[in-house]
Formats: structure tokens, C-alpha cells, sequence
């Protein structure tokens, strides 16, 4: 008898199963400022906005993010605090 396995297709995520996903995995690290930060998804593209005490901190979020399955793109409005938000592009 041979048994067939079927090949699962990476399935697309809405866009609020993909932030819910992304505020998931950033948040397991209980150094990130969790009230701080906005996570929203549009098309893949996932948005992050907010405040962070270090710039280490900022480019490991948008990094992490850019590697959770589902994720097209990051757009990061992260900001230091008495830094001025960047702007949406």
C-alpha cells in the first residue's frame, strides 16, 4: 500500500492574523517595551510603531520581524525617546 502525503502549500495570512502573529513573537521577549509598541499589517507588509529605549532594540525588532514567515515587508516608525517619530512613507 503507499500512502500519499500531500504537500502543504504555505498558506497567505490575512493581515490581522499576521499582526497578531508578529505581536506574538515580539512580545515572548519581555524586554520589549509591549505598551509601546503599535503593530499593524496591510498586504504583508508589516508596520511598527512606537517607542524603544535603544537603537539595539530597533534593529533587532524590525529584524525579527522580517523573519517571521508571512511577512513581506517592515516598515518601521520605531523611534527613540526625544527622537521624533519618522514619518509614513
Amino acid at each position: 500500500m503507499r500512502i500519499r502525503h500531500r504537500r502543504e502549500t504555505p498558506r497567505t495570512l490575512d493581515d490581522v492574523t499576521l499582526a497578531r502573529k508578529v505581536e506574538s513573537e515580539l512580545f515572548r521577549d519581555p524586554s520589549v517595551p509591549k505598551g509601546q509598541i503599535a503593530i499593524n499589517a496591510q498586504h504583508g507588509v508589516v508596520q511598527l510603531r512606537g517607542e524603544v529605549p535603544s537603537a539595539t532594540m530597533l534593529a533587532e525588532l524590525v529584524e525579527r520581524t522580517r523573519g517571521i514567515q508571512g511577512v513581506r515587508d517592515v516598515e518601521s516608525l520605531l523611534h527613540l525617546q526625544g527622537v521624533d517619530a519618522p514619518m509614513h512613507q
